[in-house]
């Protein structure tokens, strides 16, 4: 391997360019210019002393060693977030910072229980992304999440987790839609229709076409809306059909404003857990965090 150096800001960039399958897609979402992002690749590629992507028609895909060095850099800048926020604490005065990823269902429920704890910990910090399950699963075994809010048959991977609660997912449709006529209706029937979807990058989206890819199909989307309110208010209008949880949907089915159609298959209805590597390993703010989540009226006790 070649003793040339390589920065944190090259492993970044690495990480961006894997997870887009794009060098332009990676550099933007970094906020860099692709000249600027191959340099850091190119870098990163001769210190190692491999190739680390293969260069397609469809975009890049990582080779054996990129996989590996992937896998690597994904703890390291985990381990470097979290140093650097136990580092916040001893200046800010913050006695813990827990990193949380979750999906679009378990987001919708968390509101409430996030508030109080986050009220009954004033000295506690959350870190929240929206990932899709299986993401979240990866990122808390590579540490780069303490713990995860999944929903859906998701495998574990040795991770333990508690399971409470569960959300299905519907399709909204405007007043007097013509799928209003049936009681449940198929993935495939429902995307002969326009959809209404919540930005590209949600989890929400993501997972649709997840399971639209696995049946040959392509949404046809006339907007991203930014938020769910927004979503709602589209299908209110009649823009079009939108895949949502029950939870999202609820107040806005039980004044009229919309109708929903449930869905045939059996992945729209979905246990919800919480999962960690270890929980007896976590600090106690965190396992209240935990409790919080998933019981009624947690303990306010803390380490």
């Amino acid at each position: 391997m070649s003793s040339l150096r390589y920065e944190l800001t090259d492993l970044r960039v690495f990480v961006a360019i894997a997870e887009a399958k794009s060098l332009t897609g990676g550099a933007s979402d970094l906020h860099l210019t692709a000249p600027s992002a191959s340099y850091r690749l190119k870098n990163l590629e001769q210190a190692m002393g491999v190739p680390l992507f293969v260069r397609t028609q469809k975009g890049m895909s990582l080779t054996a060693a990129g996989m590996t060095v992937l896998r690597y850099a994904q703890t390291i800048l985990g381990n470097v977030e979290r140093l650097q926020a136990e580092m916040r604490r001893h200046t800010d005065g913050v006695e813990g910072h827990i990193r949380v990823y979750a999906n679009s269902s378990t987001l919708s429920s968390l509101p409430s229980a996030l508030s109080r704890y986050l009220a009954a910990y004033p000295n506690v910090n959350v870190d929240l992304e929206e990932h899709l399950s299986e993401e979240t699963v990866k990122a808390v075994l590579d540490g780069r999440a303490d713990i995860g809010l999944v929903a859906g048959a998701i495998e574990m991977r040795g991770l333990e987790y508690i399971s409470y609660g569960q959300d299905e997912l519907i399709f909204i449709i405007p007043p007097r839609h013509p799928l209003s006529l049936l009681p449940r209706v198929s993935l495939e029937t429902a995307l002969s229709h326009d959809l209404v979807a919540i930005g590209r990058k949600s989890s929400n989206f993501l997972y649709l076409q997840q399971m639209a890819e696995q049946m040959g199909l392509k949404p046809r989307v006339r907007v991203h809306a930014p938020n769910f309110d927004a979503v709602l208010r589209c299908v209110q209008e009649g823009a079009g059909i939108s895949l949502v949880p029950r939870s999202v949907a609820a107040p806005a089915l039980a004044q009229g404003k919309v109708e929903c159609v449930q869905i045939e298959e059996s992945w729209a209805v979905r246990e919800q857990r919480a999962v960690m590597r270890k929980q007896d390993a976590l600090p106690g703010y965190a396992r209240a965090f935990i409790s919080f989540v998933t019981e009624p009226r947690p303990a306010l006790d803390a380490d």
